[in-house]
């Protein structure tokens, strides 16, 4: 406490608000007031408050070759999009705290602070107070802050007067008041102002008051419904209104609310297929009637139905046979993985009494006729985008395509014969027989060698853009020999083929009309989604088992599933070139709906689009209300009042009409409109628009959570995909636990809550804490999970981790040393969509849920901050208060084979992820420029601390080397630069760089001054279930807790300055990134 005096001449008065700043320049957390007339020490001269500034001083010494990356930083995107603003901006970056150096944190203090000459002691210690503050909030202090008199630019001018204030007048603060209740006032503002809940400040509550009177968000819906006359509305509100819907209907009890992104018909057809298998039998019933008895009749065939339906179709034909006394050999294989199949379900049963000493299977190499070079194609990053094509006579499959079809049969021959895996070889078929693959099997006494013929059909990957290059989908056949002569050889197409057939040649081009008729022939990349859901419903007689190994799946329904959803969204890039000249990215969802049915197979579809693409009130079939532009309205804090122990603010609203601000004021008076933010301190609120005064009292709000909880009592669904019901059950009851702050940062697309939690430090449960002086003194992490909601473990991952962190005592201190938040759940709309799917296929990639609600990569989005995909925003602020150090973002890959056999067998964007290669590995996204040398070093360290935890747990340990043998047998092997496999100490990583750049997607390269470490986890979980899915997210808990031990035992070097005299003031203290790993 700063005992402070009144009637102090102009140069005592300087060094009492000088000492208030300083003081508060060298503090994290504080209770205000921090100064007194009555009691506390005296001020402090600048010799003392010198050997104080030195004393903080750190000294580290820089390791050899150490690159500071700070000098190095470029202008910086401002989160402040309004034009106007006003007292929200008091302690935060803007006209009076300036950031100079581009690291979102205050380095100038832009202001000037004025009292009157020989004012009373109260003004002295309110004025001691806001310095106080504003020491807290800068990183660095070059001039005096008080000035003898008002010259320009903005200034804090402190007035005597009998009621008390503080209002925006030009560039001018004026505080004004007397006495007790002056103090008591500063002490208030410095301690609690702007802050109104765990994460929303006035900023953030004036910027979304802006979007409401825009018509953007449920409470400006609300707003101009209430302001209209009273008659029948029909509202089509946000998506939030799904959150609200009881509670809004009771308050507007005349209105009708509709979501306007709910979905309704467009168009529904449905196809008539025949199945596959009568087609089959009656190409046989014509070769019955030449079947002589005793004739020797050899069938085979090729069909895409499971083992259990070839068994059934085989005695069937078996009947016909013995019936006709005719000796029968019949041998059907599963199309999907022929080879997979010739070998399992034929030739093993061959063998299975006889002893092998080893089995050599070769496959010819697919590739047209006359090429003989393989691809050189890198894989180890998506390329995300296929698109603009230019070779017909493109081969999409991959030379390997016939070892692919073969996986896992490895296993499977082990298993049958006890062999070990070096008696099994892969090799290439150099001979010139017509043949896919050789199987020679080596026993005790002989060699015994087949030969299969794989069946195939060539059609374009896309039919409406043959430039992207032909596939080569496996297809049915037909044969049948009687007495060693042919009489019967067919085509025969599998149910998959028809559909796809329907879906490229029909599907698509009937969406593709309906948009152009919605969009008058032109339809352009600001008018997506032009559909909400291309709804693709399914069933079909097809393979779809779990196999021994691993997780493995023989499914042709789970590859189609794939397909149509990967190939759909090519479509519609393509089309989006072709039309517009800019890709479509976002048209819609492509849903497929796919489940396993014996049978005629079944294919729906039903288009649905939204029922408006806006918001609007309609009135008697007419929209009634064109709100003004987000850019025309100015809404900002003008003043606040304090009396009686209560604030009183009033916001300044320009560009709108005043009766939909008293409407709007209104409802916030009865709680029905600003929701997210916490006014208790405020008694009213005060709307001024068109020189008109609309005052309300704020409402009570409902009491936050009693902290009552631990999380041990929590379940936290360790072995269950976690869906957005479960994850907003957790959420709730998470708020009820100590020693964590739980908030919303964003609501998505389809009206879904995204929420982070914060691990607070023990200072946080009272007083101000200082976010500018945390993030100089501590590094900061986010960990983010589920980005892509099909990549179930992280979020079982991020609340596992959570619970260690709260329970293990190694980390009872963890926020006293870092600054970390959780993301458990970004992608919410798309995890609802996949909840849903899994219930029905639980094992099944299901990647049509790793976007959006609409189906686009939001990731693209972070930073835009006028996006309508409102879950991107949710980083986008959470990169604004946190400036991470490093950034952890846990996805996932498949846990089994990723093939598309009608796009060239591997998914044409993600080649490379055909396999899964380990149970963990990851990337680190780098810069590539010199001056960011030093951040390759922390992420060097950061790769090594996580292969040794990981390398450290049994179970982990295994299973990344069960599935490194996998990727190397099938896979890295044979196209190494497509599946590359870089490895450090048993774990797979890969090392992606970029040149610096301030519009990049990955914050490592947009900010590479800021975050020095940019690391994503990939865990084979797509989709785990069960005790595998636990160990899934046990796996990222390691990486996480071995990255926070880093983080932890890591030393920060800084820039300093401490010269304080009456000639020179010159004081800073900024951390230097990157961070120094300990050795």
């Amino acid at each position: 406490m700063l005992k402070v005096e009144g009637q102090l001449a102009f140069l005592e008065q300087r060094q009492t608000i000088q000492a208030a700043l300083i003081s508060g320049f060298m503090c994290e957390h504080s209770t205000f007031p921090i100064a007194s007339t009555s009691t506390g020490e005296a001020t402090p001269t600048e010799q003392e408050l010198m050997k104080k500034l030195v004393q903080k001083q750190k000294h580290e010494r820089p390791p050899e070759d150490y690159q500071a990356t700070n000098q190095y930083a470029e202008k910086v995107i401002d989160f402040e999009w309004r034009k106007v603003t006003g007292l929200e901006k008091l302690f935060s970056t803007g006209p009076l705290l300036q950031d100079r150096n581009h690291d979102f944190l205050p380095d100038k203090l832009a202001v000037k602070m004025i009292v009157p000459e020989k004012c009373s002691a109260s003004m002295m210690a309110a004025a001691s107070n806001i310095a106080f503050r504003f020491g807290m909030e800068t990183t660095a202090i070059t001039d005096w802050l008080l000035s003898q008199s008002y010259e320009s630019g903005p200034a804090i001018l402190f007035r005597e007067a009998e009621e008390c204030q503080i209002f925006k007048q030009g560039e001018q603060i004026i505080i004004e008041g007397t006495g007790t209740e002056l103090e008591e006032f500063s002490a208030i503002l410095c301690e609690q102002f702007p802050k109104l809940s765990a994460f929303e400040s006035w900023s953030s509550y004036l910027q979304k008051l802006v979007d409401s009177f825009s018509m953007k968000n449920l409470d400006g819906q609300l707003a101009y419904a209430a302001s209209l006359p009273a008659e029948e509305k029909l509202v089509y509100a946000s998506p939030e209104i799904m959150q609200r819907q009881e509670e809004i209907e009771q308050a507007f009890p005349d209105l009708t609310f509709v979501n306007h992104r709910s979905m309704i018909e467009a168009y529904e057809k449905t196809f008539d297929l025949t199945w596959e298998v009568d087609e089959f039998l009656e190409k046989l019933a014509s070769v019955y009637l030449k079947i002589q008895s005793g004739d020797r009749v050899e069938i085979t065939g090729v069909l895409s139905e499971d083992r259990q339906v070839r068994e059934t179709l085989q005695q069937r034909i078996h009947k016909e046979l013995t019936a006709r006394q005719a000796d029968g050999k019949i041998e059907l294989v599963c199309a999907h993985k022929q080879g997979y199949s010739w070998i399992n379900d034929i030739i093993i049963p061959k063998l299975k009494s006889q002893k092998i000493e080893n089995v050599t299977i070769a496959f010819k190499p697919f590739l047209p006729e006359g090429v003989t070079e393989w691809t050189e194609e890198s894989g180890a990053t998506p390329t995300y985008n296929n698109v603009d094509g230019r070779d017909p006579e493109k081969w999409n499959d991959l030379p390997i395509r016939y070892l692919q079809e073969l996986y896992p049969i490895q296993d499977n021959l082990m298993k049958a014969f006890n062999l070990s895996a070096d008696q099994i070889a892969f090799v290439t078929y150099s001979g010139s027989e017509e043949l896919t693959y050789e199987l020679i099997v080596k026993t005790e006494t002989e060699e015994k060698r087949w030969t299969y013929q794989a069946s195939y059909s060539e059609r374009p990957y896309l039919t409406a853009y043959p430039g992207m290059g032909k596939v080569h989908p496996p297809t049915g056949r037909l044969r049948v020999k009687i007495n060693d002569t042919t009489v019967l050889e067919e085509h025969v197409e599998t149910d998959v083929e028809k559909i796809w057939t329907l879906y490229q040649e029909e599907v698509l081009p009937s969406c593709r009309s309906w948009i152009e008729e919605r969009t008058n022939g032109k339809p352009t990349k600001a008018q997506q989604p032009f559909f909400a859901q291309l709804q693709l419903e399914i069933t079909a007689s097809e393979p779809d088992e779990r196999l021994a190994s691993r997780n493995d799946l023989l499914s042709s329904l789970d590859a189609l599933h794939e397909d149509l959803y990967f190939a759909g969204a090519d479509y519609f890039k393509n089309y989006g070139l072709d039309v517009h000249g800019e890709m479509f990215e976002e048209p819609g969802l492509i849903l497929p709906i796919v489940q396993k049915k014996a049978g005629k197979p079944q294919f729906k579809v039903t288009l649905l689009e939204q029922v408006k693409k806006e918001p609007q009130i309609v009135v008697k079939g007419k929209q009634v209300v064109y709100p003004p532009e987000r850019r025309k309205i100015n809404c900002y804090l003008q003043s606040i009042h304090y009396g009686s122990q209560r604030l009183a603010a009033t916001i300044q609203i320009e560009g709108v009409q005043a009766e939909v601000v008293e409407a709007y004021a209104s409802l916030f008076g009865k709680g029905l409109v600003g929701q997210d933010y916490d006014f208790h301190l405020y008694k009213q609120l005060i709307f001024q628009a068109e020189g008109q005064r609309f005052m309300v009292d704020v409402p009570q709000k409902v009491p936050e959570a009693v902290q009552d909880l631990t999380i041990d009592q929590i379940d936290l669904y360790p072995e269950q995909v976690i869906g957005y019901e479960e994850y907003l059950s957790i959420i709730q009851q998470l708020k009820r636990v100590p020693q964590i702050s739980v908030y919303k940062i964003a609501t998505s697309y389809l009206g879904r809550e995204i929420y982070a939690i914060e691990l607070l430090p023990k200072a946080a449960d009272s007083g101000y804490l200082s976010r500018t002086k945390r993030l100089t003194n501590y590094p900061s992490e986010i960990i983010n999970a589920r980005h892509h909601a099909n990549e179930v473990s992280g979020t079982n991952g991020a609340f596992l981790l959570l619970k260690e962190l709260l329970t293990d005592p190694k980390y009872q201190d963890v926020a006293e040393h870092l600054n970390l938040v959780i993301v458990p759940l970004e992608n919410v709309d798309g995890a609802a969509i996949h909840y849903e799917l899994q219930k029905k296929t639980p094992e099944w990639k299901l990647h049509v849920a790793r976007f959006n609600g609409v189906g686009k990569e939001f990731y693209y989005e972070y930073f835009n901050l006028e996006t309508q995909h409102t879950e991107a925003l949710g980083m986008t602020r959470l990169y604004e208060r946190f400036v991470p150090d490093v950034m952890v973002d846990n996805h996932g890959v498949p846990t089994h084979e990723w093939e598309q056999p009608f796009s060239g067998y591997t998914s044409p964007s993600y080649k490379g992820f055909w396999l899964p290669r380990s149970l963990l590995y990851g990337y680190f996204w780098v810069p590539t420029n010199e001056e960011y040398r030093s951040n390759i070093v922390l992420n060097k360290k950061i790769e090594d601390v996580i292969a040794e935890a990981i390398g450290s747990v049994p179970e982990m340990k295994k299973w990344n080397e069960e599935w490194a043998q996998q990727f190397e047998t099938y896979a890295h092997k044979w196209l190494p630069k497509l599946f590359p496999a870089e490895y450090y100490k048993e774990m797979i990583n890969y090392w992606i760089g970029f040149a610096a750049d301030t519009t990049h997607r990955y914050p490592s390269i947009r900010f590479p001054w800021l975050t020095s470490v940019a690391y994503t986890s990939e865990v084979a979980d797509e989709t785990a279930q069960g005790e595998y899915l636990r160990l899934c997210a046990q796996a990222h808990v390691v990486h996480d807790l071995a990255t926070i031990d880093l983080l932890l035992e890591s030393t920060s070097l800084y820039q300093t300055s401490a010269v304080f005299t009456s000639e020179e003031i010159n004081i800073s203290y900024t951390r230097l990134r990157p961070i120094i790993a300990s050795s």
